[in-house]
């Protein structure tokens, strides 16, 4: 079974922003803070297409607004399995090298 990568500490600052911005908005507001960042991608392209930084985002918010789709509430990353599942296996890596080294 093939491990994937650890995502960056770069990714890691992206998500965590994207998700503090998150809290507490409604799939409508998520949706439209989507929107805003695929217009600004849209206007400020960088020479090979989307910057990684704003891929990232741009990643987050659709996954955001995804999981808010089905959902009458808000959006928290404390109930967001997605995030959870993120802080649990990260846990696990850290135990893992602990033990290792």
């Amino acid at each position: 079974m093939s491990q994937e990568p650890e995502p960056s500490e770069r990714e890691h600052a992206v998500w965590d922003r994207v998700r503090r911005t998150a809290t507490g908005m409604n799939h409508h507001r998520a949706k439209a803070a989507l929107d805003d960042v695929r217009k600004a991608a849209g206007e400020n392209p960088s020479a090979g297409g989307t910057a990684p930084d704003t891929q990232t985002e741009l990643d987050e918010w659709e996954r955001i607004t995804e999981t808010l789709a089905d959902h009458a509430g808000s959006y928290d990353p404390a109930t967001d399995p997605f995030v959870q599942g993120q802080l649990t296996a990260r846990s696990h890596r850290a135990r893992a090298s602990t033990r290792r080294g």
